[in-house]
């Protein structure tokens, strides 16, 4: 396929995979919201108390992500057998159609589909469950508001601005989270999720003995002063924008990564 993208052609494709995939995303959807529904109503249903806002937004980002993980980890299913990863590659679609239709179908059904998903799984039951009793204390998504109007309505202007930029921080974790397994599906034919995982942790843990290394071992914290409290960095606003625009580019990085993976493969 010399063209990259056909708005048409890549219409035709989604509605075909639709329609190979309706049924299980019909059991896939309905099976979440009925299981969401039955576990909430049977923790109201067992406890004398309201469930508190930190309880349900705990349970919330539980539930998110083992759901957004189950979604991501079905992203380039055909790598993982030779008979599917032929029809993949030889079917007359780009490769950047393909690419595009793994990253819309997984990533971002993970980051913003499944959520919203389980916010109205919440809401469904508790509206329910309210008729039945009023005391189970349903407020509607107010475990969320609260977090978001505590964050952004008090404190300093600059303490304000880190406190924003650090929630844009925050909200962008799951989908680096998403954007580093849905490359690891890519790398890895076999046990994709496991491996991912293990090379997130030693990721993380890598890093974490080269800071250590550098300001305890080194004795570069001897170096700081009150100009320069954050090492290079002048002030709190420049290290968060910081850790900003590193994630950005680390994402970006992981996407093009995955989207070689695939070139790699029609190679």
């Amino acid at each position: 396929m010399n063209n990259l993208f056909n708005a048409q052609r890549f219409r035709q494709y989604l509605a075909l995979e639709f329609t190979n995939q309706k049924q299980l995303l019909y059991y896939g959807v309905g099976a979440v919201v009925s299981f969401l529904i039955v576990v909430l109503y049977l923790i109201r249903a067992t406890n004398n108390t309201p469930i508190t806002n930190d309880d349900l937004l705990g349970l919330f980002f539980f539930t998110y992500a083992v759901i957004a993980t189950a979604v991501v980890n079905r992203s380039f299913l055909s790598f993982r057998s030779q008979k599917k990863l032929i029809t993949f590659l030889t079917f007359p679609v780009s490769q950047f159609e393909k690419f595009l239709f793994e990253y819309l179908s997984t990533v971002l059904v993970g980051v913003f589909i499944v959520p919203a998903l389980i916010l109205f799984a919440y809401m469904l039951e508790g509206e329910v469950h309210q008729l039945l009793d009023k005391n189970i204390g349903y407020t509607g998504l107010t475990f969320i508001t609260d977090v978001i109007n505590d964050t952004l309505s008090s404190g300093p202007e600059n303490k304000l601005y880190v406190k924003k930029v650090g929630m844009v921080i925050v909200f962008l974790m799951p989908w680096s989270m998403m954007n580093v397994l849905f490359t690891g599906t890519s790398v890895f034919s076999k046990w994709p999720l496991i491996k991912s995982a293990l090379f997130v942790a030693v990721f993380f843990i890598y890093h974490g003995l080269l800071v250590y290394l550098i300001f305890n071992k080194m004795g570069v914290s001897d170096y700081l002063s009150n100009e320069y409290p954050l090492f290079f960095f002048s002030s709190g606003n420049a290290a968060i924008n910081f850790v900003l625009f590193s994630m950005i580019v680390a994402n970006a990085v992981f996407i093009y990564s995955a989207y070689l993976k695939l070139t790699e493969k029609e190679l």
